[in-house]
Parts: C-alpha cells; sequence; structure tokens
C-alpha cells in the first residue's frame, strides 16, 4: 500500500506551515500542485479562523486574565485553585 500524500512541516521560528502534495494530482501530466493546509486557531476573543500561518508561540495567560468568554472553545475549563 502506498500513501495518498507526501507530507511537509516547516517550524519557523516566527510560523509554522503544513504543505501536503496529492499522489493523486501529480499522477494526472503537468500537474505538481502543492497546497497549504489551512490551520484553525483563535485570531480574536471568541473567533476562530483557518490560516495558512500558525504563529510559532503560544501564550498561556495567567488564571483569571481572560474571560472565559475570550478563550477558545478547546482550552480547558478555568478551575479555581
Amino acid at each position: 500500500m502506498s500513501a495518498r500524500y507526501t507530507v511537509g512541516l516547516d517550524l519557523g521560528t516566527s510560523h509554522t506551515v503544513v504543505a501536503y502534495a496529492d499522489h493523486a494530482e501529480l499522477a494526472v501530466p503537468g500537474n505538481a500542485a502543492i497546497h497549504l493546509l489551512p490551520i484553525r486557531q483563535q485570531v480574536g476573543p471568541g473567533e476562530v479562523a483557518a490560516h495558512e500561518l500558525l504563529p510559532s508561540v503560544r501564550y498561556h495567560p495567567a488564571p483569571g486574565e481572560l474571560p472565559a468568554i475570550d478563550l477558545p472553545a478547546w482550552a480547558p475549563a478555568p478551575t479555581d485553585t
């Protein structure tokens, strides 16, 4: 069994990018398309969108620093410690 996709990952100092090529597309003469994979990410308070560049930094707010409404849906629920 052969793989359908070839995937490349660039973990840059400022951005991360995932690129892929579909082997089925490459089988078509003259077609050598490389695609950038959109990555879902928080782009504002309570707003998630898919972009091809993912910042290579992550901010961890202190407990209570951000209201729960501003946290992304996948963030763990705040706990009182």
